[in-house]
């Protein structure tokens, strides 16, 4: 019997050879970042990426480059997570790092995770997308700063060296719904004021620590009336962290238990993905570096405070690396902004990149 699979496999080696003879390593490079945006978000965050990396390829294609290695661009899917509550979703799917019963979130409409796969013609298995980590000889990725530390230092590119610890989750706090009127404040188990609590102490631990972030950035209460006391209150939590990431959610969460507690509610954390802090391939570092010096620029290395797609390929032992380019106005908001001078250095600098780890 035929085993299809090693089959496909030895023609996906074939296909790698060079037309001319030259012999190609089937270890690929990787290139790429994410297309999607969050709500009202801005036009460079991924995006940028994506065309950067298209435009790179095109210049070594244009100039002739013989390339010994496949290089392959990218554009993930969900790395925002703004549907489904799922961050790094596409590239989390093709190296593995899924969790199970991933299939099953569903989005405000009620739709999962599975039937919108099914939907665009696929399996619905989002494991189906899963990819060797070995076949790659290494990953990068370009992406605005999405902070002001490049543009304070009047400089138009950085480099990666690490990648903050994210947790994300779904906090339930369950009360009591009564009558607004007719309660007095003795006898309620408000869910909104408990989690108002909540959201009080995330500030005040990450505040307390100098590497950390926390952020509630979505809420809902039901019943949503005016005269009912809060029965139940959803709301969402992001941590962020260079060191210690662990003890940051192991202090929050330990707030969230004593809160709910002192005020006689019900507190469940749903987690929706662990990330922990990442640090970046050194030796691609170095080529990044030399590629930044390449164009003029002494390319500052920079710890990122948010997470990025980058981070799977590398906790599955692809040598990985980032180059950040300039950015202002903030992001995720319209103000978000990078200069076409300041994309065209990183898309140079990407390329220069590229034909060195693929020559």
């Amino acid at each position: 019997m035929i085993d299809r699979k090693r089959l496909g496999r030895r023609m996906t080696e074939l296909a790698r050879i060079g037309g001319d003879g030259t012999a190609v390593s089937r270890l690929g490079i990787l290139v790429g970042s994410h297309l999607d945006s969050v709500p009202e978000g801005g036009r460079f965050d991924g995006a940028l990426g994506v065309l950067c990396a298209v435009e790179a390829l095109e210049s070594l294609v244009e100039a002739k480059t013989k390339l010994r290695r496949p290089v392959e661009v990218v554009a993930w899917a969900d790395e925002e997570g703004a549907r489904f509550g799922v961050g790094l979703f596409g590239s989390t799917a093709v190296f593995g790092r899924l969790g199970r019963g991933v299939g099953d979130r569903r989005d405000r409409d009620g739709v999962s995770i599975a039937d919108a796969l099914r939907a665009l013609g696929e399996r619905g298995d989002p494991a189906a997308a899963r990819r060797d980590p070995t076949e790659l000889a290494a990953y990068l990725e370009l992406h605005i700063e999405q902070g002001p530390r490049l543009d304070a230092a009047g400089l138009p590119l950085g480099v990666v060296s690490d990648i903050v610890g994210i947790y994300h989750a779904r906090v339930t706090i369950r009360g009591r719904a009564d009558h607004a009127g007719a309660t007095v404040m003795t006898a309620r188990a408000d869910a909104l004021a408990a989690a108002s609590e909540i959201v009080l102490a995330v500030e005040r631990i990450a505040r307390g620590r100098s590497d950390s972030v926390g952020t509630v950035g979505e809420i809902r209460v039901r019943p949503g009336a005016k005269n009912v006391v809060p029965g139940e209150c959803v709301f969402s939590l992001d941590l962020r962290a260079a060191r210690d990431h662990d003890g940051l959610v192991r202090e929050v969460l330990a707030a969230v238990t004593s809160i709910a507690s002192a005020r006689a509610v019900e507190a469940s954390v749903d987690e929706l993905a662990r990330v922990p802090v990442t640090a970046l391939d050194p030796r691609i570092r170095d080529v990044l570096k030399r590629a930044t010096r390449s164009v003029g620029v002494d390319a500052p290395e920079l710890v990122s405070g948010a997470g990025h797609d980058a981070q799977n390929p590398a906790l599955s032992g692809v040598p990985t690396g980032m180059i950040f380019v300039r950015s202002t106005g903030g992001s995720h908001t319209p103000r978000e902004f990078a200069s076409v001078d300041d994309a065209a250095l990183g898309a140079q600098a990407l390329a220069n990149a590229i034909k060195e780890l693929a020559s």
